[in-house]
């Protein structure tokens, strides 16, 4: 600790005195060996696959580094922050190109509850300070690796949350985005808006969430529906193992399944330039994914560290495909995913520890409508993936 702490001071001196009681940097480093494997067949026809083996990053954890810090104002007032990016460990880029792409926030807390404002997860997005649906009833929080389907959030900027305090366990979290990205018009009827709420409730050895989330798509989305996303879910610790289900509903949302409503409009998009020519100006949108899903997973101690088995499966229809000009049919499409993965952990210390896991999963686009008449080009596309790694702790 107090080599840590060295450390901490040593980086920040350029920026000013630092309280070294206040103040930590912190950080993973996880790199495993890992094989991927993928196939898609169209009308029971191979039409791609490949196959992969190479060094990954963050398959056991996200290698990652941050700072963290608080003051203590008096009265119960603490004012904190949280900066914490994420990397490749395998070449060393930072991921999606930002800084702090995991987390930038400053917060403050009270008796009354905690105030944050910055980038940051939504409660149904597996990631930060504010994880609920997966932290409590996701076996693998956030699935394993190429193995998940189910829908899910992500982090968004220009965020404001609140959390109240616990009240007999029981614990509630509100939070709004003014725009999602924060390279988005000034106009903020131009900007995706992201709204979340969630509970959670702690009753000795069972942990339960409910929560919803709102997405308001914008032009450059191509999906007319807003996106709605409720949760409900929770875990058990019986002693030999801590048990996990989580149950989804979703509408108008943008991915599931390993299906993105707007790559597939895309898709649309470039079919019909091959038909209409590349001089087509129209526009895809569809009314997005429509479904729901399920997990069920458990980890138990198993020879001094842990087994975590989870499958996920998910049931959806991807709504209403359709051209902004010279074309009026409608698509629907059907869409089923499942999925099952296995990781078991060892820790050779406190700080380090051994990996590996292996899954399997398969999406299918079932069935294609066009007005309400099947044409059934069955997609299929199977993953798979195994990979043995090591993930260190600082």
């Amino acid at each position: 600790m107090f080599k840590k702490t060295l450390v901490a001071v040593a980086a920040l001196a350029a920026f000013g005195t630092v309280s070294a009681a206040n103040f930590t940097l912190y950080g993973t480093v996880d790199e495993s060996l890992v094989y991927d494997y993928s196939k898609t067949k169209v009308a029971g026809q191979e039409i791609e696959k490949s196959h992969s083996l190479g060094l990954a990053s963050g398959y056991n954890s996200a290698s990652k580094f941050g700072f963290k810090g608080t003051e203590d104002l008096g009265n119960g007032l603490k004012v904190g922050f949280r900066l914490e990016n994420q990397f490749s460990a395998d070449d060393g880029q930072l991921t999606d190109g930002l800084l702090f792409r995991r987390e930038a926030s400053l917060s403050v807390y009270s008796d009354y509850g905690t105030l944050s404002m910055g980038r940051m997860g939504g409660v149904g997005s597996s990631a930060g300070t504010y994880d609920l649906v997966y932290l409590y009833a996701d076996a693998f929080d956030g699935g394993d690796n190429a193995i998940f389907g189910v829908a899910s959030s992500a982090r968004y900027d220009n965020m404001v949350t609140y959390q109240s305090p616990k009240f007999a366990g029981v614990q509630a979290t509100v939070q709004y985005s003014f725009k999602t990205k924060g390279a988005e018009s000034a106009q903020s009827s131009k900007n995706r808006q992201y709204a979340g709420a969630g509970v959670t409730g702690d009753f000795g050895p069972l942990g339960v969430v409910a929560a919803y989330e709102y997405n308001n798509y914008t032009a450059d989305d191509g999906i007319a529906q807003d996106g709605h996303a409720a949760y409900f879910g929770g875990n058990y610790d019986c002693g030999f193992a801590k048990t996990f289900a989580l149950v989804q509903y979703f509408k108008g949302w943008d991915s599931a399944a390993e299906v993105s409503a707007s790559d597939v409009n895309e898709a649309f998009v470039k079919e019909i330039k091959k038909v209409m020519g590349a001089e087509w100006k129209g526009s895809v949108f569809s009314d997005g994914l429509k479904g729901y899903g399920l997990h069920l997973g458990s980890i138990v101690p198993v020879a001094g560290g842990d087994l975590t088995v989870g499958v996920y499966y998910v049931d959806a229809k991807l709504e209403n495909i359709r051209a902004s000009q010279d074309f009026a049919v409608s698509v629907d499409g059907d869409v089923k995913y499942l999925g099952a993965s296995a990781r078991y952990v060892y820790p050779l210390s406190k700080r380090t520890s051994v990996y590996g896991g292996a899954g399997l999963a398969q999406a299918k686009l079932d069935k294609v409508s066009v007005l309400g008449v099947s044409i059934d080009p069955e997609t299929k596309t199977t993953v798979g993936q195994a990979y043995f790694g090591l993930t260190h702790q600082f």
